[in-house]
């Protein structure tokens, strides 16, 4: 019978070839609370018998073990000792997926006997994705957690990280965010309450700026709407007009009446996508229909095709939004949705879209996702940052550096055309080697094109 408590998770390694991946992971998973060792951690020197201090801990305090998979793993005498005392201590004590293995390379499947048959967790092309996945499959298996670390990144690269990582405290730096701040919102939101549903999607189609039906109310900033049909000929007026002060959404309140705290906010960040969509579409941007939400990109029309014009670091940029994919284009594409906190702002995601003729995107969504892995392995954190100015440049309406929606009678909201910065207290040089790069490619474009059943299921 088990007399011991087993949580911890331990993650096993090639030393040093993957000591990089295993200190980031040991630190992500220490963020989450759960009591993660490796190696590295465990086993800090003088122990009186080394591997007798890692056999107990694997044997009778270890709830998981990670096996970080790559080229060199099974090249090393300890590593295959460590994969054959968890394949008995599983097996021993009819523990479920007690080995996770974990795939950082382009290693097979099947570089040892049995590993195949594992539940392979791939962080080959993306480590944000692969650690997702693993996050889920940890819950899922109800791992315990202790109170999650808010030092372990600091103390991965302080006390433990041996290896060069770009990361350099001899220096500051500034880092883009992809969030876009809101400095501005109409004072007022309008609420139009009509007898019901019919009678409010009749006059919907009168409003002259952005709002929606919610049951038979209209939301909108516009002040003053126009309620007679011209068709029918007949006027329908709101049974209820209810205005509301925009700050409420930022400020508890407590109320029995329409709306409450919750759905005021709920209905404010829709009214915010309502407004930025028209936008867009005010544009001529074209929509491209994501698994539950939708990217805009602009046509590429050749010679003159959109650019947008930028600094970053005192120098001016003017970069296309699109351009040539052998004989086809690719389109840089934003995704976004609204934010109340921890900032007022609209949250950005990158996509790449890719047209035969630089208008239709590819119906052909395995190809278009080919297309995406081999096109996003050319860009790194400055060309994704750049695409981003240029896009937001390249809406600007205005001689200033801002983005002005017209939502009311003399109403707008305003956007900032660069993204929130953080000041940190060190600097980031992306290495020369290109095997240590890997392209940032959306993981939420990953897993609609997972979700489809046209991946890798193995992963």
């Amino acid at each position: 019978m088990e007399t011991d408590i087993r949580d911890i998770v331990f993650i096993g390694h090639a030393t040093p070839e993957d000591n990089e991946f295993t200190l980031w992971l040991q630190s992500k998973l220490k963020n989450e609370g759960y009591n993660c060792e490796c190696d590295l951690s465990f086993l800090l020197g003088g122990e009186s018998d080394y591997w007798k201090s890692l056999q107990d801990l694997l044997g009778q305090k270890t709830i998981k073990y990670i096996l970080v998979v790559s080229n060199v793993t099974f090249d090393k005498s300890g590593v295959l000792d460590e994969w054959e005392q968890c394949k008995s201590i599983e097996k021993q004590h009819s523990l479920t997926d007690f080995i996770i293995p974990v795939k950082v390379d382009n290693s097979a499947y099947n570089t040892r006997i049995g590993l195949n048959r594992k539940n392979i967790i791939s962080f080959e092309n993306n480590w944000g994705d692969g650690l997702k996945r693993l996050l889920n499959k940890l819950a899922h298996d109800a791992v315990p957690k202790a109170i999650a670390s808010n030092n372990s990144i600091m103390d991965w690269y302080d006390n433990v990280y041996t290896t060069y990582s770009g990361v350099d405290y001899k220096d500051t730096d500034t880092f883009f965010s992809n969030w876009i701040k809101i400095p501005h919102l109409p004072k007022k939101i309008h609420f139009y309450k009509f007898y019901n549903e019919q009678q409010a999607k009749a006059i919907l189609s009168n409003l002259v700026y952005p709002g929606f039906r919610h049951g038979n109310m209209i939301v909108t900033f516009q002040k003053t709407l126009n309620y007679y049909l011209s068709d029918e000929q007949l006027e329908i007026n709101p049974t209820e007009h209810l205005i509301k002060d925009t700050f409420e959404a930022f400020e508890w309140y407590e109320s029995d009446t329409f709306p409450s705290y919750n759905d005021f906010r709920r209905l404010l960040v829709r009214l915010l996508r309502e407004c930025f969509e028209n936008y867009l579409k005010g544009f001529n941007l074209i929509p491209y229909e994501l698994s539950n939400s939708s990217c805009y990109y602009f046509e590429h029309k050749g010679e003159d095709k959109s650019k947008g014009k930028f600094y970053v670091n005192g120098k001016l940029k003017n970069i296309g939004v699109t351009g040539k994919y052998y004989d086809a284009f690719w389109h840089y594409a934003i995704s976004f949705r609204p934010l109340l906190y921890p900032e007022l702002c609209l949250s950005i995601k990158n996509h790449i879209i890719f047209t035969e003729d630089g208008v239709k995107a590819w119906d052909d969504k395995k190809k278009m996702h080919s297309a995406r892995r081999d096109k996003g392995k050319n860009m790194r954190n400055k060309e994704w940052r750049d695409q981003l100015l240029a896009f937001l440049s390249c809406l600007c309406n205005t001689e200033s550096d801002e983005i002005s929606i017209p939502v009311a009678e003399d109403e707008n909201i305003v956007l900032s055309t660069t993204p929130i910065t953080f000041n940190a207290k060190f600097s980031y040089i992306e290495p020369n080697d290109e095997e240590r790069l890997k392209p940032i490619d959306d993981f939420l474009e990953e897993e609609e094109f997972y979700e489809e059943g046209e991946g890798n299921t193995d992963v």
